[in-house]
């Protein structure tokens, strides 16, 4: 049996830059993306064509991991480079044939598509019956745990740049309330963020969480 590491590195290395569109909506899915580094934001658009930010794949994911088992489908999705990275390119096809034979990679798939349902379980009770500034804190806890555990974590730094709209998406809100809501956070000490930095510091939402 080839170990799994090694069979994920024989395929092309591609690197990515941030705002590269790495796959759309409607694409066959033809191919898989295993992140070696880097991070890539997978969203929707609404009828009204506004972006929504649904979640973010990041090292050792696999994408689109929703639709990975899904026969001689489309993506549903944009799949955008949110940071610079780089990925092998699987054909599809031939993952689902390795993960067949090998029960062992499957299961590791299957750990995959379990935190990431968790994931997205995590994500609709954050918005599920609490105010707006509750559902930002929990959305922003989320996203910043992506990137790192560290007890503040710069969005901008790590290389994801994301505007009120975008976080107004992903909590069910207009921009405008998100935007009065982020300045009652940085007020507080929840967040810090100019032009230059959006700064989230973890320990302080989750000691806020829990108290």
């Amino acid at each position: 049996m080839i170990d799994p590491v090694e069979y994920i590195k024989q395929f092309p290395l591609k690197e990515f830059s941030r705002g590269t569109l790495l796959l759309s909506a409607g694409d066959p899915l033809s191919s898989v993306f295993a992140i070696r580094d880097g991070y890539m934001k997978v969203t929707s658009i609404s009828d009204a064509g506004i972006e929504r930010l649904l979640w973010i794949a990041g090292r050792y994911d696999f994408a689109p991991v929703e639709q990975l088992f899904v026969k001689n489908g489309k993506a549903r999705f944009f799949y955008t480079a949110a940071t610079d990275g780089s990925y092998y390119d699987i054909p599809r096809a031939d993952l689902l044939n390795y993960a067949h034979d090998n029960p062992d990679f499957m299961a590791e798939i299957a750990r995959g598509m379990s935190e990431h349902y968790d994931d997205f379980l995590q994500r609709i009770d954050a918005i599920d019956g609490l105010s707006v500034q509750e559902r930002l804190m929990r959305t922003l806890l989320y996203i910043s745990s992506r990137f790192s555990a560290s007890d503040s974590v710069d969005l901008v730094a790590e290389g994801l740049r994301i505007t009120h709209q975008d976080l107004a998406a992903m909590i069910g809100s207009t921009r405008e309330t998100t935007s009065i809501e982020l300045a009652g956070l940085r007020k507080n000490g929840f967040i810090d963020y100019d032009r230059k930095c959006f700064i989230v510091h973890r320990r302080r939402i989750e000691e806020k969480e829990t108290a």
